[in-house]
């Protein structure tokens, strides 16, 4: 991710979507300097690198010796210097690689980064919800009960506490990379006669990896059995399936289901999988869920 380094202090700054500098309490980036305005200039990632703004500051920004016009907007290099006032406060931009999608607790301050391709909130072992890039780029939070795109700073809820999103504008890296998609790789998920013990292999070319066993595979074999069952049907209505019905098959409640949904992304999220996040589809409106994977099959251990 971006990361701006305050010279002098060497204190490094990991950047979101954003970063405001100035002596106001709300910045992400406070200074106690008389010469920084209250809100003095801002980086916001652009899709394509890292742009530098004077939010018409009194003291001006100074890029490199030059002084930026007031509301004027630069892209920043890796490696670049800027000062907030003339002899001022020296930054530099250190790492100037896309940033992480993140989301800031909005009494505590405290911050949950994106892993892989997704963002789980409130952390990894109480997963209320997770957030995602679909398809178009746009970010998307999925808490269970409903799914919907969110914006670069929104406040959501979640168990009765607030989170301040910052999502980085889609990059074509992101959305175009090599690594592998749900669309090009075939899941082998082996299930022992007692139904106690699932195997998962994910084949994508001629590599086969052997995922650690998890409890959510359970779900996974189910959803891939009742999409292998309705093969007969059009791909638009194979697999789903209600759910309060999958519950049922589960043998378990919504909760953990929602739990069991967020671990099994998180999973394929560590592995590098660009869209884990579709490994779970839901049908807007109607509780319908299924498996994102159309080339899957099952088989007895």
């Amino acid at each position: 991710m971006g990361i701006l380094e305050q010279t002098e202090r060497r204190r490094r700054i990991s950047l979101g979507g954003r970063c405001l500098l100035g002596r106001h309490h709300a910045c992400d980036v406070r200074l106690e300097d008389a010469r920084v305005s209250v809100d003095h200039a801002s980086l916001h990632w652009r899709g394509d690198g890292w742009e530098l703004r004077d939010l018409n500051s009194k003291n001006g920004t100074f890029l490199e010796g030059r002084r930026l016009v007031a509301g004027e907007r630069v892209l920043l290099q890796a490696g670049q210097s800027f000062l907030l006032g003339p002899g001022g406060t020296k930054f530099q931009l250190v790492d100037a690689s896309p940033p992480a999608a993140r989301a800031r607790h909005a009494m505590s301050g405290r911050v949950q980064e994106c892993s892989g391709s997704l963002l789980v909130l409130p952390d990894d072992e109480q997963p209320l919800a997770s957030l995602f890039l679909d398809g178009s780029g746009r970010w998307v939070l999925d808490s269970g009960e409903e799914q919907r795109h969110v914006a670069d700073q929104e406040r959501v809820a979640l168990g009765g506490e607030k989170w301040v999103l910052e999502l980085p504008s889609a990059t074509t890296e992101t959305l175009e990379g090599e690594e592998p998609s749900l669309e090009g790789i075939h899941l082998k998920i082996g299930v022992s006669r007692d139904e106690e013990h699932v195997v998962v292999t994910i084949v994508h070319g001629n590599q086969h990896t052997v995922l650690p066993s998890r409890s959510h595979h359970y779900l996974l074999a189910t959803l891939a059995r009742v999409r292998l069952r309705e093969h007969a049907l059009s791909e638009a209505e194979q697999g789903w399936v209600d759910r309060d019905t999958l519950c049922r098959m589960l043998a378990t409640d919504s909760n953990k289901l929602n739990v069991d949904i967020h671990r099994l992304r998180r999973q394929l999220s560590t592995l590098g999988i660009q869209d884990a996040a579709s490994v779970v589809e839901r049908r807007p409106g109607t509780g319908h869920l299924r498996l994102g994977v159309r080339s899957v099959e099952v088989f007895p251990l």
